[in-house]
């Protein structure tokens, strides 16, 4: 970052902190009229206008987190059919809830949300209907649901005015303070939650937290943003200096971490063996794939398994894939090995061939399986 863009931070949040923005207050009716009129009939809007049960806009949350909403869309139709109600989530199986979300990605959000809904049917015995969190701190109670997830299903769900702050709305604010940052600053998030819990609309706080959101992803876009059509456009001093441009600046980028490691398909008698990862795996925790190591040194060690195996030098390579986890690029060599090679004190489920893509849930298990009938099942 330059000294010049440093020195716009303490301006900024001095700016905040002496709440000289009340002239955004006239922005928050314009922008709620202008989402109420266009927003997009999104399939969790449509059922919380019907039913009015949080759960399809928590499920929807979830989803969302990480994962862009075209891809999401198809995953939640499937979803809510196979879980209709937190009731059915909270009963159903762990294996089943993974298998209905694979190929989303970040599987542990999944998980708290099935440990969320058995948390709040449990809550509920005895109890007519369900007992659903009645505020932004009860929410947060729930596993997985911190501020922004609580943000939008209090605001959403209970007409509580707390505001959300995700990237759409880091770039909102930017651009309407003419902020030329990179609007993931640590330092800012603070002003930007104070900003927004300002500015909500008392009235329709859902409403304003979707708004501004779709604003940013419909026309207040990182590049080229549609300043023409923008409803709050009056208030933008990006738009008054001609900054749309610079304000904000890049994002900051995660380092990106390069690990090595090994995937191992155990054969037995025509089948292929999967494990389930252990919690304390570093990667894809608690989901059924193949045996993992991590390189160590020279040589892999097992991710998180317990028990022995010391027949690594032994097994046979295949080839490798690439993939990316978080802030991790893997380079995946794909091995395969005979039983009697499997680590000892492992629960192994043996599967024969037509069964197991079924049975994976993480892209990289899928990636390791394709190359596997590749190199040899393909004449």
């Amino acid at each position: 970052m330059t000294i010049e863009k440093e020195s716009q931070i303490k301006p900024f949040l001095k700016k905040i902190e002496d709440e000289d923005y009340k002239h955004l207050l006239d922005m928050s009716p314009r922008l709620v009229k202008w989402y109420q009129k266009n927003k997009r009939p999104l399939p969790w809007r449509v059922l919380w206008n019907q039913h009015s049960d949080p759960y399809h806009v928590w499920v929807s949350e979830v989803m969302l987190q990480q994962t862009i909403i075209n891809v999401v869309i198809p995953k939640y139709h499937d979803f809510l059919e196979e879980f209709p109600s937190v009731h059915h989530l909270a009963n159903a199986g762990e294996d089943d809830v993974k298998k209905a979300v694979r190929g989303l990605g970040y599987y542990r959000r999944f998980s708290m949300l099935h440990e969320g809904a058995k948390r709040v049917v449990g809550n509920s015995r005895g109890k007519k209907s369900i007992q659903w969190p009645t505020s932004f701190k009860a929410w947060k109670e729930l596993p997985g649901v911190g501020d922004y997830t609580a943000a939008a299903l209090s605001s959403i769900t209970l007409d509580e005015a707390e505001a959300v702050v995700d990237g759409n709305v880091e770039r909102v604010f930017c651009r309407l303070f003419d902020v030329r940052l990179p609007p993931n600053l640590p330092v800012l998030k603070k002003g930007f939650k104070k900003l927004g819990n300002f500015c909500i609309d008392r009235k329709y706080p859902g409403d304003f937290n979707q708004g501004i959101m779709e604003l940013g992803q419909l026309i207040c876009t990182p590049s080229d943003p549609s300043c023409d059509v923008c409803p709050v456009q009056k208030w933008c001093l990006a738009r008054k200096n001609d900054s749309t441009v610079s304000a904000p600046a890049q994002k900051i980028k995660k380092d990106f971490v390069n690990l090595d490691l090994n995937l191992v398909i155990f054969q037995k008698q025509g089948k292929f063996g999967l494990l389930k990862r252990p919690k304390s795996a570093k990667f894809l925790k608690e989901t059924n794939g193949f045996f993992t190591l991590l390189r160590q040194g020279k040589g892999f060690v097992p991710d998180g398994f317990q028990g022995t195996f010391k027949a690594h030098p032994k097994l046979k390579s295949l080839g490798a894939v690439s993939h990316s986890i978080t802030n991790h690029r893997l380079k995946v060599q794909v091995s395969c090995g005979d039983h009697k090679q499997a680590p000892k004190g492992q629960k192994i489920e043996w599967l024969v061939a037509s069964q197991v893509e079924s049975r994976l849930i993480a892209n990289l298990d899928r990636k390791a399986w394709k190359l596997f009938i590749k190199e040899t099942m393909t004449p």
